[in-house]
């Protein structure tokens, strides 16, 4: 007698297709009956978490292990929750530190995997502490001692410009402008495995600042720097995985390189003239906040990401346009590359 999740072949049927299409038609039925609010693209950037949970039910379905299901089950609920309900921001350095528990629900599934319907019921309930417990520390967080090491560096009287290249592989970024007079950097890493390089040429000041090594389990990198705002700046800024803030409001700031490849992006950027704002990213969120009072033009190159503008911007010639501006007189024209995630603009207030 064939099992009933098997088919003739006697390999276990697939369920992914068809718990898709029931959800899909669930949720343009709601759409339709006002159960669930959105349109278009957006609805389906928000719904995007019921794929891990249709993974994760297909694969419980088939047998095909307990606790990796349960932890894709588990990742798309609060996904989704957070899609839907109260935001909460994800570090993810914390999630990174988390990596060892894909070791521990591998374990989990090799010592509870069989048909015993007590072993299942195990091995759910492992895997749901298991769930719990890192939930816990994604929202409570958890200290971790590490060495730090103060940055100072200071400029000339004759120096007028500066650039400055912070490369960060993982970890988390705050970078302000708020350092004592005479400082071109001040601030502190953790932990304490960076190098770092100071030259002058002529009247620009060149600073580059860079992590050693990556900083995974048990702790990763933190930086909280800030830089001069009495010299004009060329900043660039690369991330491989992590948070970057970066408060440049009371910056004198001439051209932004920011380049990251899974995380969260969020940037204040000042009052300035400049057509050269380049923010790259692989998978994330970029949340963007402009003066009110500035001519912007936005280029969004987006993949599978949903773009959020203030609602007075417009689109024109492939640009996004705050109100009298154009292509042409644009103070400022910034460039936003992503492939998948979020875009969001808002004015600064």
């Amino acid at each position: 007698m064939i099992p009933e999740n098997k088919n003739r072949n006697g390999q276990r049927r697939n369920f992914f297709g068809p718990i898709l299409l029931i959800t899909i038609g669930l949720v343009f039925l709601g759409n339709n009956l006002g159960l669930i609010q959105g349109e278009g693209w957006e609805l389906i950037w928000r719904l995007w978490p019921v794929l891990l949970i249709i993974a994760g039910l297909n694969d419980l379905i088939r047998r095909e292990g307990i606790a990796w299901p349960i932890l894709l089950i588990g990742a798309g609920v609060f996904f989704l929750l957070n899609n839907f309900g109260p935001r909460v921001w994800i570090s993810w350095t914390q999630i990174i530190q988390l990596w060892p528990i894909l070791l521990i629900a591998a374990g989990i599934d090799l010592v509870f995997k069989g048909d015993s319907i007590w072993f299942a019921i195990a091995g759910v309930f492992l895997t749901l502490l298991l769930i719990g417990g890192s939930v816990w520390i994604v929202r409570e967080g958890f200290q971790v001692s590490a060495d730090y090491t103060e940055i100072r560096e200071v400029f000339a009287e004759d120096v007028e410009q500066m650039e400055v290249d912070l490369s960060l592989g993982a970890g988390e970024l705050i970078l302000g402008s708020d350092t004592p007079d005479g400082m071109l950097v001040f601030g502190s890493i953790t932990p304490d495995k960076h190098s770092d390089q100071i030259s002058t040429e002529g009247s620009k000041i060149l600073y580059q600042l860079e992590h050693q090594e990556l900083g995974f389990y048990p702790h990763t990198a933190r930086w909280e720097l800030d830089l001069t705002d009495d010299l004009a700046a060329n900043l660039v800024v690369h991330n491989g995985v992590g948070e970057v803030i970066l408060l440049l409001e009371e910056l004198d700031l001439s051209a932004l390189d920011l380049n990251q490849g899974v995380g969260r992006l969020v940037v204040y950027l000042p009052e300035m003239e400049s057509d050269h704002v380049l923010i790259k990213q692989a998978v994330g969120i970029i949340r963007i906040r402009i003066p009110a009072n500035l001519h912007v033009a936005v280029d969004v190159q987006n993949g599978l990401s949903k773009v959020d503008f203030p609602p007075d911007f417009e689109l024109e010639d492939g640009y996004y346009i705050s109100p009298e501006a154009s292509k042409s007189n644009a103070d400022l024209v910034i460039v936003v590359e992503q492939a998948m995630g979020l875009i969001d603009f808002e004015y600064s207030r």
